[in-house]
Order: structure tokens, then sequence, then C-alpha cells
């Protein structure tokens, strides 16, 4: 007993020095992001979406019309989203005038063949020092395939595979 409570507790110890303030903020963020999303302000919801994939978008006003017509089709198709989680966000990594970081992202959704549970990571980039977090979904793309459409992003940065289970 008393060995499992020794495991326990640094195990505990472990997970509170591990989160910093500023993973606290990402995760806040995250939720922020989130919470615009599922309650369709995509106004808002482009506030967290990474000033690249706004551009690769055409603009705003067009990452707006995307995400909208997105939703759409996968309502009318049976699919919508029940949970959307974050968690596990990675050391924060400093790449010249960035800081970088991986976060889990963990989505529950009914579909037309029953409860699909997925883990995804997005990347997370603050450009002034932490106060402000923008998010790249990777949609189950490794780092190579994503350095490619974002070539800043530092090689020290872990993509874990996806993960879908029904």
């Amino acid at each position: 007993m008393k060995k499992l409570f020794f495991i326990l507790f640094l195990s505990l110890t472990h997970l509170y020095f591990s989160q910093t303030p500023q993973k606290d903020a990402v995760l806040k963020q995250a939720y922020e992001m989130r919470k615009a999303f599922m309650d369709k302000n995509y106004s808002v919801f482009g506030n967290y979406v990474h000033d690249d994939v706004i551009k690769m978008l055409g603009g705003k006003k067009k990452m707006i019309e995307v995400s909208v017509a997105a939703m759409e089709k996968l309502s009318k198709e049976g699919y919508r989203f029940k949970k959307v989680d974050f968690s596990d966000v990675s050391e924060i990594i400093q790449v010249k005038n960035e800081q970088q970081a991986v976060v889990r992202q963990k989505i529950q959704m009914d579909t037309p063949k029953g409860n699909v549970n997925a883990d995804y990571y997005m990347i997370a980039i603050s450009k002034d020092n932490g106060r402000q977090w923008k998010f790249i979904d990777t949609s189950g793309k490794d780092l190579q395939t994503m350095k490619k459409y974002f070539p800043n992003l530092s090689s020290q940065l872990t993509i874990p595979s996806k993960r879908i289970t029904k």
C-alpha cells in the first residue's frame, strides 16, 4: 500500500510541476477556440486560427465561408461533434521569434456508423511570448508534411499519429 501511495504521489507531483503558466494559457485559449467553434461563432474562432492558415484559405472571410460550408455538409451527412477536449501540451520550444508546442485534441463524434473517439494534434504558436496562441490543426499529418506548409516549425516538435476508435 505504501508503495502504491508513493507511486501515486510521484505521478501527481510530476503532473503539478510539468504544467506551466504558458501551458495553461495554451489550454485556456484552445478551450476558448473550441467554445467559439461549437457556438458557430466563426469570426471569434478565426482569431485563434494561425495567420498562415487564414492566408491559405484566402483571408478570414473566406475561412469563415469554408468553415460554415464544411460544418453544414458534416451535419447533413449525419456527423455531430459531441465533445472536444484538449490536454497534453508538449514542451514549449523557442524558434526565433516564436514559441511552439503540440496539443492533444480529443474528439467525440456521432457519425452515421456510430460514435467515434479520435485523438488528433494541433500545433500552438505564439509570436508574443505566450500571450496569444494561434492553432494549426494537423489533421493527422506528420511533422515532415506540416513543415512543407509551415517551414518555420521546429524539428523538435513531436506530432503523434492520430488515433481513432469506435
